[in-house]
């Protein structure tokens, strides 16, 4: 079973970032609240008041069930947008900070601790948007075995997701919010560990981990945050809901592509996965974030062919997206490369076509 969770900026027609959430929310609700339900998804709110999240209501057996649902969800969002443009991605690549407003209703106070300590107004925190994954499991030893596998994975899946190249209108990395999510509470390294989880051996062991990170939160006097969510790496046990949740990806450019990043994950996670030391997962890392696929083309290629070899039918349809952006570049990568001149005015035409990508659930080429 998975459960998708996606971001999206809502924009004008330049491509500005508008901070409305909660007026689109009210839009749908009648009220401002946390989220709505339409159809069979949630509309909800993030920590940025131009970013919209959109969830399963229910976790979803197949992909594509997966893929109809939440393109359904999308569809009638839109419909509440006033011809207000929707865009996918790992950052907004226009915005500046100085234009971006904090949620300032229900949970505030949350937003108001983690300011007190880390500093909110910075990216990292009021420019980023992920694919978030959920997979259930059903027992102790599956979840130890899922959740080592994936630490392994994380650099991979940074490479292939990565699509966040520009910030502020300037190509910094390839994924751009990675690297600034890496570092945005720096001030308790302990929390985010550079993103890649440590291999633990039981559910007793991580929950060690989490009482740690609670007890530097509460010298601070920020007990409100002393939650399993505050767990930043690229992937934490959600006990609440009986699965492992994935930070590490960018959101992509429509709903098909985030479907592809979930087929590949089930696939793979279905083989064995060679254990690597930490120096060399940081340093893979480093090289997703840089260039994206670029620097590790012949271990993608290799991952991707035991994926291929465990994939179940449904999953090899999507599995063909993911190949495509192994041989030929992740979203990021391609974004880079039809981004023509040096004026960030030559942004708006390709978030133009991202954006008709994530309504008409097509790949960006």
């Amino acid at each position: 079973m998975i459960g998708p969770e996606h971001e999206f900026s809502i924009n004008d027609e330049n491509f500005n970032a508008l901070p409305i959430s909660d007026q689109i929310i009210k839009k749908i609700a009648g009220r401002i609240v946390n989220e709505v339900k339409i159809g069979n998804v949630f509309v909800g709110k993030e920590l940025q008041k131009h970013v919209i999240e959109l969830r399963a209501d229910e976790p979803f057996e197949s992909l594509s069930e997966f893929e109809e649902i939440m393109q359904n969800g999308l569809e009638e969002l839109l419909s509440y947008l006033d011809n207000y443009k929707l865009l996918g991605l790992g950052m907004h690549p226009l915005l500046k900070l100085s234009d971006a407003r904090v949620w300032d209703h229900r949970d505030k106070l949350l937003y108001e601790v983690y300011d007190r300590i880390f500093n909110i107004r910075q990216h990292g925190w009021l420019n980023i948007q992920s694919f978030q994954l959920n997979i259930s499991f059903s027992n102790e030893k599956e979840a130890i075995d899922l959740h080592n596998k994936l630490r392994i994975l994380l650099p991979y899946l940074t490479a292939i997701a990565s699509a966040s190249p520009f910030c502020e209108g300037k190509h910094y990395f390839i994924d751009t919010r990675v690297h600034f999510y890496r570092i945005n509470q720096k001030e308790i390294p302990l929390i985010c560990n550079d993103v890649i989880p440590e291999k633990v051996s039981s559910l007793k062991e991580y929950k060690q981990i989490l009482k740690k990170i609670y007890a530097e939160l509460a010298k601070r006097d920020a007990y409100v945050l002393c939650r399993e969510w505050v767990n930043s790496r690229g992937a934490i046990f959600r006990f609440s809901r009986d699965c492992i949740e994935i930070k590490i990806m960018d959101e992509q450019e429509c709903i098909k592509s985030d479907v592809a990043l979930s087929a590949f994950i089930k696939s793979i996670l279905r083989t064995e996965i060679e254990e690597l030391p930490r120096e060399e997962l940081i340093n893979k890392l480093n090289s997703a974030i840089a260039s994206g696929t670029a620097g590790l083309k012949e271990e993608l290629r290799a991952m991707f062919r035991k994926a291929w070899e465990n994939a179940e039918d449904e999953e090899r349809k999507y599995l063909k997206v993911i190949q495509d952006r192994i041989e030929n570049g992740s979203l990021g990568e391609r974004i880079l490369a039809n981004f023509k001149g040096d004026d960030p005015e030559c942004l708006i035409p390709i978030c133009e076509k991202l954006s008709k990508c994530l309504e008409r659930n097509e790949i960006f080429s």
